[in-house]
């Protein structure tokens, strides 16, 4: 009789972009995720120039042993992972498609989400190994100057070997510091009459800022202009703030094209849809000009969900504001008919 093994199965193709979670919202009919593949020609023609493809979900945005790393036991990072999508799904499916607030419990589980879909992509571990590779080289410059040959091999040598651990470390950091908690969010989908949909990435989660852009210290999430943008499913893209902008909005042909043009700049190597782009909306995409949702917010269709919440609120600091006059005028009323207190003077 054979002893089964205990050992727990060990993930090897582990998903940046969440099967469950995200790309199951981006199948067609078939079953299957549309991917632009980009080639090496300008991503303005991006449709001529694209490969595309029709893929199964469990066959895109994958990479083997993505977070694995000796500092760790198998599969650590990849079972927080999981945990953190499962969590997110049900949200996402009981709430958020449903229209309904998120409590504060929620809203932490999709800003924890969400803030791992943004640094838990290949083009993030590229930017990591990047600056360690410029640190091994400013390391082996200054060995080299000072005559030490030996130093500047042994400098090498630890670079690499912290290469191997430091993806892994990125992303304990990352779900620990979840950099979209303190944001406010609103969740934007087409308007009735928008045929278009959102397009999804390898890459999806944006961060604009119209005042930051230029800035030599970079963008940063918290900052009072900066808009942070990602797109959950082809009818719903979330909205990141810090000026109080929540609840759930419609969008224009105008601003939905705005998102897509976002996606399509911020993405690393491919596109992702569930129906083929048209000629014509690719060019619309691409061709616009960069506008704010901050300093267009008004314009935006109402849905009514929010500005029903906003209305209430505002109901809400009226009767405040109501109680406090009563009270500071029956204070007033009170002394002014409180018998006074003859002076010593007056009593002899």
């Amino acid at each position: 009789m054979t002893k089964k093994s205990s050992k727990r199965q060990v993930t090897r193709r582990q998903h940046w972009l969440p099967r469950a979670s995200y790309l199951s919202n981006f199948i067609n009919k078939d079953g299957k995720v549309t991917a632009y593949m980009f080639g090496e020609g300008d991503r303005a023609d991006f449709l001529k120039t694209s490969e595309v493809k029709h893929i199964k979900p469990e066959n895109v945005g994958l990479m083997k042993n993505l977070y694995e790393t000796s500092a760790l036991p198998p599969n650590t990072i990849e079972n927080v992972l999981s945990g953190i999508e499962a969590a997110y799904g049900r949200v996402l499916e009981d709430k958020i498609k449903q229209h309904k607030m998120l409590t504060e419990r929620e809203h932490e589980i999709v800003a924890r989400s969400v803030s791992t879909l943004e640094n838990r992509t290949p083009m993030q571990q590229k930017h990591v190994n990047n600056f360690l590779d410029r640190l091994n080289q400013t390391g082996q410059s200054l060995s080299m100057a000072h005559g030490a040959p030996e130093a500047a091999k042994e400098w090498a040598t630890k670079i690499e070997k912290t290469k191997e651990s430091m993806f892994a470390q990125w992303m304990a950091i990352t779900i620990e510091v979840n950099k979209w908690s303190p944001l406010d969010f609103c969740f934007l989908s087409p308007a009735s009459y928008v045929s278009e949909k959102f397009i999804g990435s390898d890459h999806p989660v944006t961060l604009v800022d119209m005042t930051g852009d230029n800035s030599f210290v970079g963008l940063n999430q918290w900052h009072e202009t900066a808009e942070c943008v990602a797109v959950l499913t082809p009818d719903i893209a979330i909205f990141g703030n810090t000026r109080g902008i929540t609840g759930y909005k419609e969008v224009d042909y105008n601003f939905l094209r705005e998102i897509n043009n976002r996606i399509l700049r911020r993405a690393d190597k491919m596109l992702i849809t569930a129906e083929p782009i048209g000629d014509n909306e690719a060019e619309a995409i691409v061709r616009r000009m960069p506008q704010s949702l901050l300093l267009n917010y008004l314009k935006l269709p109402d849905k009514g969900r929010s500005g029903r919440i906003i209305r209430s609120q505002k109901r809400k600091e009226r009767v405040v504001a109501l109680r406090h006059k009563i009270v500071s005028t029956r204070q007033g009323l009170f002394r002014r008919l409180r018998p006074r207190r003859k002076s010593r003077d007056q009593l002899v």
